[in-house]
Parts: structure tokens; C-alpha cells; sequence
């Protein structure tokens, strides 16, 4: 599957909007043979990615690559 549609400084834009959305970085790792990723942190004590946060992804033709918990927040990588 192609990802070259996907828009994942769009993605970075709007997903702080969602209340549960505690922070967004955009990761660069093209140098070291990787791609961009885009990691969303959850909010603190948040099981799940919520619709909403899916909804925004899907806006941007981002998809989720991983999810893991780090302390009390969830961590997305989205591609």
C-alpha cells in the first residue's frame, strides 16, 4: 500500500483540537532509511484511540502504524 498520499503535517494540525490529545510530534527518520511518522500522545489514563482521533487521521489519509502505553499515556504512530 502506498502512504505517498498520506498528509501528516495535516494530521499534526488538527490533531490537537481532540480533548484527549495530550501532545503531537512529527518524526523525521528518512536519514536513517525510515519515513516520516507522525506520534500523537494521548492523554493521561486514555485506553483507546478514540473515534475522533481516527476520524482526523482518516481526513488525512494517515493511517495507525503502532499503539503502546508509556506510563498513564497511549502512544500512537501513525503513518
Amino acid at each position: 500500500m502506498s502512504v505517498q498520499t498520506a498528509d501528516p503535517e495535516g494530521a499534526a494540525e488538527a490533531a490537537p483540537s481532540h480533548p484527549t490529545v495530550h501532545d503531537v510530534h512529527l518524526v523525521d527518520r528518512r536519514a536513517i532509511g525510515g519515513q516520516r511518522a507522525l506520534e500523537i500522545i494521548l492523554g493521561a489514563q486514555v485506553d483507546r484511540v478514540p473515534p475522533g482521533v481516527l476520524r482526523i487521521l482518516v481526513d488525512h489519509d494517515c493511517g495507525v502504524g503502532t499503539v503502546q502505553s508509556q506510563g498513564l499515556f497511549l502512544v500512537l504512530e501513525v503513518r
